[in-house]
This record gives structure tokens, C-alpha cells and sequence, in this order.
């Protein structure tokens, strides 16, 4: 796998441009000590990597996130993270820095991933999973509750017998029904998932923005639906569609600006 060190995180999390795909960003968990548990510093470390490859003046097209170790995430920190007064504000702030990126966020899942992790996993807009992983939250189990985000976005993207098995059965999804479910978008190894990564970043960026902003606001008001309107335009009249048909008659691959 190629990489290339790019500014790093001082938050549990190393932040890195693939040197095969200048378009991928990688944001990589790597506590793996501490199974990659989630508190404040690590969700703002997150949420800061996604902002800063959105704004840097060469952006990524997609950010792929993963993590070291047999375990994707833990959760939340129970020494300390979850009972922290600004944890569950910094755990908003990363989901919706990923939800609200204009850009595909694809998750590398090679470990469980749990609670606060399973959440992560969710906000993101594909997954490849391994044959190790598995999503659940055990809230059941412990007591706790979950944001109606969380509930929503569960049966959007598992389905509604699923989440419910989940979130009222306490049950664990692993690779095969997953991916048969289509919660992800292929079962197989860290490499499939980078591969994925690295041909949607060949992809036009305009329609992937379009697309993600859509289906996330699937109610928006006037002003929402205004702009996503505008943006579903905007891909029609785009250079890159252009190139597309220029590309098409000179049997060509075409070559994207995002513009």
C-alpha cells in the first residue's frame, strides 16, 4: 500500500494523502492499545481531519477511514471518554464533519466496531467490510439510549428488520449480512478497500456531492432543496460532463476536475 505522511493528529489518529491516488485522503485510528476507543480528543482529531482535507487547497475526492489493530473502534472510552462533559458534543461534531463533507467518506471495517464506533461506521457513506468485523450497540446491554439520528440512519442504511434486531435485540451484523443487505458495499480485506477508494476517486466529484446531499437530506426545507436543486443542475452543465462525452467518442477514459 502506498501512502505518503501527510499532517499528522496528535489525536490518536494519523492523517495521510495515498501517493497512488493523490485523490485519497486516509484517516487512520491507531491506538489499537486501547482498541481504538473513542473520546473527545480522538472524535475532534477526526472531525478536523475530514475539514482540513475538504479545505486544503488541493482536496481530496474521498477519505477513507480505517484503523490498526483486530478491533475498527471500541466505542466510547469508558475510563473517562464517555463520562467527559465535552465528549458527546465532539462525537457530534466528527458525525456530522462527516456527514456534511462534500465528498465520500468509505469506511475500512476489519474489526468490531461498537457503540460510539458502530455510529462512525453509520455516519460514513459506504463500507467494506472484513471477515472479522462486526457493528452493534450494545445499549440493551447497558443501559443507555441513542439520538434519533442514530435510530434513523440505522434503518436507512441497515433496513428496518435489521436495525430493530440491533438496537432492540442487541444484535451484531457481520460481513455476510452486510453485504447482503447492502449495508456494505463488499465484503473483503483493508486492500479492497483502498482499491474502492481509489477508483471512486477517478470518478466525477460533482454528482458523488450531489448525490450525498440528497440522499442525507431526504426532507429538506425550501432553502435545502433549493441548493440541491441547484447542484443536480450545476453536473449537467459541467465541464466534466463534457469530458465524459468527449471521452465516450474517443474511447478514452475521462479525466475529471470536479468543475
Amino acid at each position: 500500500m502506498a501512502e505518503t505522511q501527510d499532517t499528522p493528529v496528535d489525536a490518536g489518529i494519523r492523517v495521510v494523502r495515498d501517493s497512488a491516488a493523490s485523490g485519497v485522503g486516509i484517516i487512520t485510528l491507531c491506538r489499537p492499545d486501547r482498541r481504538n476507543a473513542l473520546d473527545a480528543d480522538v472524535c475532534t482529531g477526526i472531525a478536523e481531519a475530514v475539514e482540513g482535507f475538504v479545505a486544503a487547497e488541493d482536496p481530496v475526492r474521498i477519505i477513507l477511514l480505517r484503523a490498526e489493530g483486530p478491533a475498527f473502534c471500541a466505542g466510547a472510552n469508558l475510563k473517562g471518554g464517555v463520562y467527559a462533559t465535552d465528549f458527546f458534543g465532539s462525537l457530534e461534531r466528527m458525525i456530522r464533519a462527516i456527514t456534511e463533507a462534500p465528498l465520500p467518506v468509505v469506511a475500512d471495517v476489519q474489526g468490531p466496531a461498537v457503540g460510539a464506533g458502530c455510529q462512525l461506521v453509520l455516519a460514513c457513506d459506504l463500507r467494506v467490510m472484513g471477515p472479522k468485523a462486526r457493528v452493534w450497540v450494545p445499549a440493551v446491554h447497558h443501559g443507555f439510549s441513542l439520538d434519533r439520528w442514530t435510530i434513523r440512519r440505522a434503518v436507512e442504511l441497515l433496513g428496518g428488520s435489521v436495525a430493530r434486531n440491533v438496537l432492540i435485540a442487541g444484535a451484531q451484523v457481520g460481513q455476510s449480512m452486510a453485504v447482503s443487505s447492502g449495508f456494505a458495499t463488499l465484503g473483503g480485506p483493508s486492500h479492497d478497500a483502498l482499491e474502492l477508494a481509489r477508483t471512486m476517486s477517478r470518478q466525477a466529484p460533482m454528482p458523488m456531492h450531489y448525490f450525498k446531499v440528497a440522499m442525507n437530506n431526504p426532507d429538506p426545507d425550501a432553502q435545502l432543496a433549493a441548493e440541491i436543486d441547484r447542484l443536480g443542475g450545476a453536473c449537467w452543465l459541467s465541464r466534466d460532463a463534457a469530458e465524459a462525452r468527449r471521452a465516450r467518442e474517443e474511447k478514452r477514459a475521462p479525466v475529471f476536475e470536479g468543475r
